[in-house]
């Protein structure tokens, strides 16, 4: 299962440049899993482990004003508090902001990949019009055949 699991940033940008989401983590599929790091465009930010988009697992929720919530998470709600200082929470956060630091740190290939996408498409396309043609040559020109 873990070869399946990449690295990644991403930004949402919504209608305003004050709503701007970054995730660094994990992902499995297109979803935010073991940890990761969660900026929220509100300011408030989570920190820690993640399953399949959610938190799951030991973490600290910072609210803007620099309050926190940290402990054990079920399916995105506190379930257990925690000392902030506590050895779980330490070693969750120290996971989290390795993982974050991970995905900073990897090369940017969206262009690349935009790149392999739209050739992909162009081949693809050049390809239908082949295989048209070449029916169509086969055909000397006609499109069906009457004569059944």
């Amino acid at each position: 299962m873990m070869a399946n699991i990449i690295f990644g940033i991403i930004l949402f940008l919504a209608s305003s440049i004050d709503s701007v989401v970054t995730i660094l983590g994990e992902y499995f599929g297109d979803k935010i899993h073991e940890f990761g790091v969660y900026y929220f465009a509100n300011g408030h930010c989570y920190e820690g482990a993640w399953h399949e988009g959610r938190r799951q697992g030991i973490g600290t929720y910072t609210f803007r004003k620099a309050d926190r919530r940290c402990g054990e998470w079920n399916a995105g709600n506190l379930k257990h508090p925690l000392p902030p200082h506590s050895h779980a929470v330490l070693r969750a956060l120290q996971a989290a902001r390795k993982t974050a630091d991970s995905a900073i740190n990897l090369r940017r290939v969206d262009n690349e990949v935009n790149k392999a996408v739209i050739a992909a498409n162009r081949a693809a396309k050049a390809s239908r019009v082949a295989a048209v043609k070449a029916v169509q040559n086969r055909m000397d020109g006609q499109f069906c055949d009457t004569d059944v």
